[in-house]
């Protein structure tokens, strides 16, 4: 009845009513039990082979979310980019791109807040678990010493929200997920646990791309966890290792397991790329050694000619200034330009890498007849990484484990590099700010969305929307109920909204006139509030703030639709406006149980590059672990 391929199972006829599953992994079968492959057997000597139910069984759509990490806004082609991404194109062509899209500024708050749909100081994530973690030396800053044990603040999702896979499932739901997890690593708070019936994950907040002996050189050991877990039982990496094929390769396994009961699935794609450390397959990176020789000014440049021909930005807006603290190109030396072209190198290549491994998922959907039936949603969690982490841990950690950022090694598994903070500004052209930060360089984020036949392909939304409202809309097309309690626990309320009408062109935005939405994260001075065309913004922390004293930085009011850049401080202008959006900025923190953090001591810190240059970040603290440098 079937026949064997070297690394696929092909099957015979089926009855009407039903389509074959066309392939996948021969590993996919040895996952079942020994029963349950006897079964499958007998099904294939019966005529039926395995299958799943052809798109009508349940009309329900499929969901597929596909999460980047750290990926600037220009970085793609839709937005402006360079970097070849073909099948991120395809997919904008296909369907909804948003340009005024919101994250919170950091990995797992952003991701806590899409998979909960609940505010970050509300589900557990008012800052980052690391923050929350005493130091190893007693005398360096403790971040979150006046956020410890506070309610919001736990550093994993708490028990008063439900992840979107928990309800799904109850609705009848298959819910696969692969990839980052940085929700929780204890009993009860992984993904198995979580609402996901199958996953494959990477458990703390990131890892090497490769794999690489020398990780367990780095001590102390409790302080970084190379953690993978399918179905909850902890992995061994393959030697051929690479996080995002990897990924994708687990995404298409869960995917092409037998659906019997004709009931769709959600999946959750969460890639690791392009997050530090910059590691990729050798060819990819071959691919743009020469791209970036010509250095950060004149591909920013490029990149916001090409968003305003594709109609992205105010038609009479101007490309800011270059931000205060990154130098002009050529005031670098020719050594230091030569590695940061190569680090950006590195960088265009796993955004390459990735798009080609989303083009596998989305060529597997269409030639199983999925496609048509299935909601896929992109996004990146928030603005490119600026601060260099990687290169502040390089002389203390890493060279002694082994590591080797010699030019010539930088992109393979045993290098361990950032990109330089002037090429993270090209990844946010044209907006002010980056990772960690509020700004919008920190926060407006990909988000392309389709739905054929529901959502019209080629289209652009400029509409406000937040990440809090994809769980609601998410569900709305499911048909499913957000529950009250789940488990004998009351449940918080959604803090989002339906953007259903907007995706499917019945209306213009999402959120009323007089709504306001707040952003903040860590307890510094870090704090945003949206109110339909205005911002309000107060940037502290370093190097976004003043030096040296972020409490002095004041708030600034913005017009985001004529200045999206945030250039043009119009506080003095609207006094009034002012008042009234900081008050409502004051009800936010209050609503969401907001804790001060303590703001680290004024004298400044320098931070060494990967080259001769240093780089000075104000009162910028940085990590002083592996494992801390990935909950930034």
């Amino acid at each position: 009845m079937f026949e064997t391929t070297s690394n696929k199972m092909v099957y015979g006829k089926v009855p009407t009513g039903w389509v074959a599953q066309a392939s996948f992994p021969s590993n996919t079968l040895m996952r079942h039990s020994w029963k349950e492959r006897a079964a499958i057997a007998m099904l294939g000597l019966a005529g039926i082979g395995l299958m799943v139910p052809a798109q009508g069984a349940d009309k329900r759509p499929n969901i597929l979310v596909i999460v980047a990490d750290d990926m600037g806004y220009s970085d793609i082609q839709p937005y402006g980019g360079e970097v070849a991404t073909p099948t991120l194109a395809g997919l904008a062509q296909d369907g909804l791109l948003f340009t005024n899209f919101h994250t919170n500024a950091t990995s797992s708050p952003t991701r806590s807040m899409l998979l909960s749909g609940v505010d970050n100081h509300r589900n557990g994530f008012g800052t980052m678990a690391g923050r929350l973690r005493k130091p190893l030396d007693p005398n360096a800053p403790f971040p979150g010493v006046n956020q410890v044990g506070k309610p919001g603040y736990e550093g994993y999702l708490n028990d008063q929200v439900v992840t979107i896979a928990d309800v799904l499932q109850d609705a009848g739901y298959h819910t696969y997920m692969s990839g980052k997890w940085h929700m929780g690593g204890a009993d009860g708070q992984r993904p198995a646990q979580r609402g996901f019936e199958e996953s494959y994950a990477l458990i703390p907040g990131g890892d090497n791309h490769f794999p690489f002996a020398g990780l367990s050189k780095i001590t102390p050991s409790d302080e970084f966890s190379e953690e993978y877990r399918e179905n909850d039982a902890l992995v061994t990496l393959p030697a051929d290792y690479y996080s995002s094929q990897m990924f994708t390769d687990k995404m298409l396994g869960q995917l092409a397991k037998p659906r019997l009961d004709g009931n769709p699935f959600f999946a959750y794609l969460a890639y690791t790329a392009p997050h530090s450390p910059l590691q990729a397959p050798q060819k990819y990176i071959d691919k743009y050694m020469d791209k970036y020789t010509g250095g950060w000014d004149q591909l920013r440049e490029a990149r916001f000619q090409s968003q305003q021909k594709l109609g992205l930005l105010p038609k009479d807006l101007e490309l800011p200034p270059r931000w205060a603290h990154i130098p002009a190109w050529e005031t670098s030396s020719s050594e230091q330009q030569i590695i940061d072209a190569k680090k950006m190198a590195v960088y265009a290549a796993m955004v390459d890498y990735m798009d080609m491994s989303m083009g596998r998922i989305v060529s597997y959907l269409k030639k199983n007849g999925l496609y048509d039936n299935t909601i896929i949603v992109f996004m990146s969690d928030n603005g490119p990484e600026a601060n260099n982490l990687m290169g502040s841990l390089v002389s203390t950690l890493f060279v002694p484990a082994g590591f080797d950022n010699s030019l010539n090694n930088i992109g393979n598994g045993s290098s361990c590099v950032s990109p330089a903070p002037g090429f993270a500004m090209v990844s946010n052209t044209p907006y002010y700010g980056a990772k960690s930060t509020v700004g919008e360089g920190g926060t407006r984020n990909n988000l392309i969305v389709t739905y054929p036949g529901q959502i019209k392909g080629g289209s652009k939304t400029t509409a406000f929307t937040s990440v809090l409202d994809l769980f609601p809309t998410l569900l709305d097309y499911a048909g499913a109920t957000y529950p009250e309690t789940y488990k004998d626990k009351t449940l918080l309320s959604l803090d989002g909204s339906d953007m259903r009408d907007l995706w499917e062109g019945n209306s213009a935005r999402v959120h009323k006139a007089n709504e306001a939405v707040g952003l903040e994260v860590f307890g510094t001075v870090n704090k945003s509030l949206f109110q339909d065309k205005w911002k309000i913004l107060r940037l502290g922390d370093a190097p976004w703030g003043v030096p040296g004293n972020p409490g002095a930085q004041p708030w600034k009011l913005f017009n985001l639709k004529t200045d999206p850049t945030e250039m043009n401080d119009l506080s003095k202008k609207y006094p009034d406006r002012l008042s009234k959006m900081e008050k409502l900025y004051s009800n936010y923190e209050t609503r969401v149980g907001f804790v001060s953090a303590l703001i680290p001591p004024p004298p400044p810190s320098t931070l060494k590059t990967d080259g001769d240059s240093e780089e000075t970040f104000g009162g910028f603290e940085p990590p002083r672990t592996w494992k801390e440098a990935f909950d930034y």
